[in-house]
């Protein structure tokens, strides 16, 4: 699932990438990125916590002509410029007014990271620019997808929910069970037809931050586990017997109960002639059997 995700193979207009202080998510956002940079004609890299220069380090040469990088890091809450990007200035109005070669077609919106929005604008401010990013058209361009990098261990409760909301697509990253993968993920995948699929899965990134030795980790619900071990057992410490035996099981599955038919009593009852068969009755030395009509003094 993160494969076809990352490659685009599985739709997702706005794909959240969370991270936190134990395992980073840009190593899998720069893989993401360099999946972009095959699909749409540009992409505009959107810095707000570290400066272009990281990022443009990791690229592969085909991929840098692709990229627009948009430094916010400098002047984050723009008090030194209004008109450089900050926090404060409609990403919408600003992609647009940019100066750069624009695609004609398609592009992509990497924001990297929502957190200082978040922490410097607010939640809801937050989710209404990501929104208006993936619905609006830049230089004519349709905007093919919106990927969001956030430091989950930042923010509370409520505003997680608020980007899930919006989100599509939520990856959540985590460390690695097992030593010799990179890192773990779970995946939350709302398709268009409205089913939604969890994953967790781990992998690997090698040399040119492709996704390699993808495996899906089951996870095992401990509460249900618990449940059936710690019901208890009703056949124990009684003073008598309840359950059988492999020889009694086998005997009591021979045994030809009354109301069953074998086939020697099916073909009997198949083959018996019509007018053959007669029923009597003998009543009972108990029962109250009157030989007078019941209905004699009625005058029917």
């Amino acid at each position: 699932m993160i494969g076809d995700i990352t490659e685009g193979r599985e739709k997702s207009k706005i794909l959240l990438v969370e991270d936190s202080v134990s395992q980073s998510g840009r190593p899998l956002l720069i893989s993401i990125l360099h999946s972009l940079c095959k699909r749409v004609e540009k992409v505009h890299y959107i810095c707000f916590d570290r400066e272009p220069g990281f990022v443009k380090a990791c690229l592969q040469s085909e991929c840098s002509s692709r990229v627009i990088f948009h430094d916010g890091t400098s002047n984050i809450l723009g008090w030194e410029n209004k008109q450089s990007l900050n926090v404060n200035c409609d990403l919408v109005k600003y992609l647009n007014d940019s100066k750069g070669h624009h695609a004609s077609t398609s592009v992509a919106i990497v924001c990297d990271s929502l957190s200082p929005l978040i922490l410097h604008r607010s939640a809801p401010y937050t989710c209404q620019t990501v929104t208006k990013l993936a619905s609006a058209k830049i230089q004519a361009a349709e905007v093919d997808q919106v990927v969001c990098l956030l430091h989950k261990d930042l923010h509370d409760n409520h505003s997680i929910n608020l980007l899930h909301h919006i989100a599509t697509t939520i990856i959540t990253v985590k460390p690695p069970k097992f030593e010799h993968f990179l890192m773990a993920t779970h995946t939350l995948h709302k398709r268009l037809s409205g089913k939604v699929i969890k994953l967790e899965e781990h992998f690997t990134l090698n040399n040119e931050y492709v996704i390699q030795d993808i495996t899906e980790v089951k996870s095992i619900d401990t509460s249900k586990v618990a449940m059936e071990t710690s019901q208890p057992d009703p056949t124990a410490n009684l003073t008598f017997n309840l359950t059988l035996t492999d020889k009694e099981k086998e005997a009591r599955s021979q045994v030809k109960l009354p109301y069953t038919y074998d086939q020697s009593r099916q073909d009997e009852t198949l083959t018996k002639s019509v007018g053959e068969g007669k029923i009597f009755y003998q009543p009972d030395e108990a029962d109250d059997f009157d030989e007078e009509d019941p209905d004699d003094d009625l005058d029917i």
